[in-house]
Order: C-alpha cells, then sequence, then structure tokens
C-alpha cells in the first residue's frame, strides 16, 4: 500500500513501489484520497518528491477539490509547499467552495506559509468569493493579527475594499479578537454597509459574546436597529441568545425594545417574555 510509505524517511519502500509500475495516481482502496494528497496530508515532502518524480499528476484533486498545495497550506509544511511551486501547481487554485491555498494557510495560522505564498504570488485581490471570504477575512476570524497585518501590507487595488473589509471586521467580531478588531476600524473599515448581503459586524459581535467589541462597534456608529439576514435587530439577537451585558448595552444605547421582526412578528420584548426570562426589558 503506497500510503505506509509516507513514514519512511528515505521513501525507499515506496519508490520501490513506483518502480513496480503502481500507478501514482490511483488510491489504495475506493475511499482513500490520491497519493499525492495523502503524502501532503503528512507533510512528506520526499514521499511527494518520489511520487511527482514517476508521474504522479500534480493537479490530484480531493473528494472536496483541494490540492496537494491546500493540504500541504494547511498542515504548514514549508518544504512541501514549495516543492509543489517547483512543479508547477497553480499558486491561485480554489476548491469547490472558492478556498485558496492561502486562505487555508490564513486560517490554520502559519504565517511562514502566508509569508512565502504572498512572496510567490498569491492573490490577496480584495474581491470576495461567493461566500463573502477571502484570505483576510480568513486571517481575521482566526485571529492572528501578524497574518492579518502582513495581508494587508500587500498593495492591492481599491475597488470592494470596503466590502472586504466590512466582512473582515465581522469575521474578527465573531472571532472575539479586539486587537483585529481595533486595527480594521484604524483603517477604516465600514460598520455598517448598504445593499450587501455580507452579515453584519454587530450582529457577529453578539454571536460571538465578546461585550467590548459590541460596545466599541456602537461607539463607532453601528447601527444599532441593523437587521440580520433572518430579520432580526441585534437586541432580539442578544435576547435570543440570553445575553444579559449585551441587552443592557444595547439598550443603554437606545435600541428599541418593540422594534418588530416582520418575517415572525416577534420583538425582543417578545422573545424574553416567551422564554421566561427577564433581561431588564420593561
Amino acid at each position: 500500500m503506497v500510503q505506509i510509505c509516507f513514514s519512511d524517511p528515505g521513501s525507499t519502500h515506496l519508490s520501490k513501489i513506483c518502480h513496480c509500475e503502481v500507478d501514482p495516481n490511483v488510491p489504495d482502496h475506493e475511499d482513500s484520497e490520491p497519493p499525492l494528497l495523502l503524502a501532503a496530508m503528512c507533510g512528506s515532502d520526499q514521499a511527494m518528491h518520489v511520487l511527482l518524480s514517476h508521474g504522479a499528476s500534480i493537479n490530484a484533486i480531493d473528494r472536496h477539490g483541494n490540492t496537494a498545495l491546500h493540504w500541504a497550506a494547511i498542515v504548514g509544511n514549508m518544504n512541501c509547499v514549495t516543492l509543489l511551486l517547483s512543479h508547477g501547481i497553480p499558486i491561485n487554485i480554489t476548491n469547490d467552495i472558492e478556498v485558496t491555498p492561502l486562505m487555508f494557510a490564513a486560517s490554520y495560522e502559519h504565517i511562514d506559509i502566508v509569508g512565502y505564498l504572498l512572496q510567490q504570488g498569491a492573490s490577496t485581490l480584495p474581491q470576495l468569493n461567493q461566500w463573502n471570504e477571502s484570505a483576510l477575512t480568513f486571517a481575521c476570524y482566526a485571529g492572528d493579527i501578524g497574518i492579518v497585518e502582513i495581508i494587508l501590507a500587500v498593495e492591492v487595488p481599491v475597488e470592494y475594499r470596503s466590502r472586504e473589509l466590512y466582512s473582515s471586521l465581522g469575521q474578527a467580531a465573531l472571532g472575539r479578537h479586539m486587537d483585529v478588531v481595533e486595527l480594521l476600524l484604524d483603517l477604516k473599515a465600514p460598520v455598517d454597509l448598504q445593499d450587501t448581503l455580507i452579515e453584519n459586524p454587530l450582529h457577529l459581535a453578539i454571536r460571538g459574546g465578546n461585550e467590548s467589541i459590541i460596545s466599541l462597534l456602537l461607539s463607532q456608529g453601528a447601527n444599532i436597529e441593523a437587521i440580520s439576514l433572518d430579520g432580526y435587530t441585534p437586541l432580539m439577537a442578544a435576547t435570543r441568545g440570553r445575553n444579559v451585558n449585551a441587552v443592557t448595552a444595547l439598550l443603554d444605547a437606545g435600541a428599541d425594545i418593540y422594534a418588530v421582526n416582520e418575517a415572525t412578528g416577534e420583538t425582543a420584548f417578545s422573545l424574553a417574555e416567551e422564554r421566561g426570562y427577564d433581561l431588564g426589558l420593561k
């Protein structure tokens, strides 16, 4: 079996298998992944070298469209990343949900991989994918401010930047990363953005549960009556989540107790009343 050879430091057994004309692109069994991807998952650049030298396809993918470069970025193995790039794998290739290797490296907080991919030309264009994601949004949710700063340091066209900063602010708020939130606000990330399907940062801050971030967004002019994608105001969302401190902050800022979810007819007051608890709503 090819995959058992990845633990061999010298890749001797794997080399023997390849010399016996075993197809290096065929998984060992139906539910397995292509050998090159398994080598990347194990962080074995030696096994990858042998497989590639015996005809393994650089474009092999798993059932989710991830390439070996995606997996090398997830694992954080620099040797695997450099080897794959030297064999011509596209640096900006996306999987089935439009995630690039750079996005994975940012998400898993591999700052060395992020830096190297950027040095080699990985795109940081601020245009979001269909899920409103980019390398910056992944980095902001993960909360590694060093990676966030590296990505932001790359000069990019201003087009779409406002939407990316808005989405990134929400992800930092959801991840409860105050330092990243403050950095984005310093860079003029909008706290509200009209005509967008990107979830509002204040709502994401409430879901994240960090009252300091909630208060900061309110102090920066966040719309206290912003309607979420499912029709709730921030006060309704905080009430549903029984977040007493968030409810208090929102009430102190003037949130409307009786604002109505047009789809359900609910208000913050009715939500509290139906659940039989007192969040200080009068």
